[in-house]
């Protein structure tokens, strides 16, 4: 079954950056006199060797200026300054640093002080340093004491109360979910109260302030993206918070009816009935029963469940089998 809804999700300013690499090799041949015609020319005049060792040095000075100054932050966050934790009073360079060293966690609006990693001065919580005057960050927010040197089109959302990133034009705050939303949501979205303020529902841990996206399936309710999609990888298709299918499953619909056609029941089954509820349309119907599925007379649905007991037999499918109707059956035992 081809999954034919489109990811739609939400990420706060913690967003990972993209890395490359180069694997290019080079291959380099020459003969022992093109070796010697290359060397040759400092050979012969020192001043070429001096001017030679000169440039290298000064390209090698440059080399490590460059280092020193692009070698900050940590693998969360690229910036110039580490916060004093007022919890513990710990240097890290940020709370997720702390958080996985440290068995309590740090509130980062909590935080007044910070030291500049290039100058190594302790200082008040600003956005510059007041010694060397360097930027913590290309991006920083005061309210969440967040510094960062990475463009993630970062912007700070007063109805959430944290950053998040993707742009500001991408996204609106839905004052019921209390999140910011895709605006390609905003006039077609389910309103769960407060829906990012729960755990997800598969790996319990935060989805409000998580570094990791959200998945927004139709019923509403939240659940990271890697999670949405370890679902899916199990044969998971349903929300496991109330169970209303997280896709389109109309093609698998189409098959279960084939299946169903293609496997009769043996004949003490076949006039079984079965009280169902299905958890796409919530209505409830008595169906035949069969071991294939138990399809929904409202929307076609297999997304069901039994309700009211087990299976039985048709009363009228009784009554035929007896040769009569109860009534009947009633009267000739009185006689």
């Amino acid at each position: 079954m081809e999954n034919s809804e489109k990811v739609r999700t939400v990420e706060n300013a913690d967003g990972e950056a993209p890395s490359s690499s180069d694997n290019s090799d080079r291959e380099e041949t020459s003969t022992s006199s093109e070796k010697e015609q290359r060397v040759s020319p400092s050979e012969e005049d020192p001043s070429v060797e001096t001017t030679t060792d000169e440039n290298r040095a000064s390209t090698s000075t440059e080399e490590s200026t460059a280092t020193s100054e692009d070698d900050y932050g940590c693998e969360h966050y690229k910036r110039k300054s580490k916060f004093v934790t007022p919890c513990c009073n710990k240097v890290y360079t940020c709370r997720f640093c702390h958080d996985e060293q440290e068995t309590h966690t740090v509130n980062r609006k909590e935080v007044t002080e910070l030291i500049c990693v290039l100058c190594d001065t302790r200082q008040p919580v600003q956005a510059t340093c007041q010694k060397c005057h360097c930027h913590f960050g290309k991006y920083t927010c005061l309210e969440c004491n967040l510094f960062d040197d990475e463009d993630k089109n970062q912007y700070h959302c007063d109805g959430c109360g944290i950053c998040r990133v993707g742009g500001r034009d991408r996204f609106f705050h839905c004052a019921k979910c209390n999140m910011c939303l895709p605006i390609q949501l905003q006039n077609g979205h389910t309103c769960v109260e407060n829906v990012s303020h729960a755990n997800c529902p598969v790996c319990l841990e935060d989805i409000h302030t998580s570094r990791i996206p959200c998945h927004i399936p139709g019923c509403g309710h939240l659940l990271h993206r890697t999670c949405f999609e370890e679902l899916l990888h199990y044969g998971h298709y349903a929300c496991p918070t109330c169970q209303v299918s997280l896709l389109d499953m109309t093609d698998l619909w189409r098959f279960l009816d084939m299946e169903v056609s293609l496997t009769p029941m043996p004949e003490e089954y076949r006039d079984y009935k079965a009280d169902i509820l299905c958890k796409d349309c919530h209505e409830e119907s008595t169906v035949k029963y069969h071991v294939v599925g138990l399809k929904c007379l409202n929307c076609g649905s297999y997304n069901t469940c039994r309700v009211k007991g087990s299976p039985s037999p048709d009363d009228n499918a009784l009554d035929e089998a007896a040769g009569g109707s109860s009534t009947d059956n009633v009267e000739q035992s009185q006689r």
